[in-house]
């Protein structure tokens, strides 16, 4: 997933701890293997190739995953889209995307270009092309998962920081308060808070950004444009759970302060901040 992750656990013995976690990255690594879109070989990669208009079966992992991006994505206008690989994998090439290519990559974004057979496990796309972009929810899918793990084998008491996204468990017993989690409170402030229980995800272009043409665009694509956002933007998400606080933390991100009263009542229970200055103001 492009990213560290590291699992602290409290247990009785360091074999337990170390078996435990052993189990945990195992699954990151299978739930790696069903998302990614840097792996030519993995599912989601696979499905590109498939033929548009048929069925083609999936596996319990992504279809739940594009079950929950499914109804994130209605409840955030839309901007937190799943399909929008067509556009990402053209900002990983050398030259600035041009018009002519965002326009054809266009016609392969759209949730509604995808269908699911959620009780026969299977996809159909309506598009050649499509391209499947987990970034904006695998990394908080998979440590939670991991999370899960752990709690299947009665280690409560743990954290998994999956490259900035955190999946917190009961409070170390050193620690009852809960662990220390520093949050964002602007551009390049935080404020220490000590969490449990929940997740906590972050987003923002603090130090990923591209420019040409005197723009600076950051790494963080709109869908509805195929471009990157061009505000300075820094999102924290606390949520319940790994899948819903990172995939939240990027729809922020790109819907910006005046949608934030929106997506708290349709979210309610979840914590979300942001902060935010245009580029041109650096």
């Amino acid at each position: 997933m492009g990213s560290r992750c590291s699992i602290v656990i409290e247990a009785q013995s360091e074999p337990e701890a170390a078996h435990a976690a052993s189990a945990a990255f195992d699954e990151i690594s299978r739930i790696e293997q069903v998302l990614s879109d840097y792996r030519a070989d993995s599912e989601s990669m696979l499905l590109t190739g498939q033929e548009p208009g048929n069925w083609h079966p999936i596996s319990p992992i992504l279809m739940d995953v594009l079950v929950r991006s499914r109804d994130i994505h209605n409840r955030t206008r839309g901007v937190f889209d799943p399909t929008v690989g067509a556009y990402t994998h053209l900002w990983r090439l050398p030259e600035h995307p041009s018009r002519e290519s965002l326009r054809d990559a266009s016609d392969r974004v759209g949730f509604e270009l995808l269908q699911l057979d959620v009780r026969g496990s299977r996809v159909r796309f309506d598009q050649a092309g499509i391209i499947l972009d987990f970034g904006g929810i695998g990394k908080g899918y998979a440590a939670q998962r991991a999370m899960g793990i752990l709690r299947a084998r009665g280690l409560t008491i743990a954290s998994i920081d999956m490259g900035g996204d955190l999946v917190l468990g009961d409070p170390p017993s050193e620690q009852p308060e809960g662990w220390r989690v520093e949050m964002i409170t602007g551009i390049t402030q935080t404020r220490t808070e000590f969490l449990s229980n929940c997740a906590v995800a972050t987003s923002g272009d603090l130090e990923r950004f591209y420019e040409y043409n005197g723009v600076r665009y950051s790494h963080i694509v709109d869908p509805r444009t195929g471009l990157g956002i061009t505000q300075r933007r820094a999102a924290s998400v606390i949520a319940t759970d790994g899948a819903l606080a990172d995939a939240l933390a990027s729809a922020v991100s790109v819907l910006g302060q005046e949608h934030l009263n929106d997506l708290q009542e349709q979210f309610p229970g979840v914590q979300i901040m942001l902060v935010s200055r245009s580029m041109e103001s650096e």
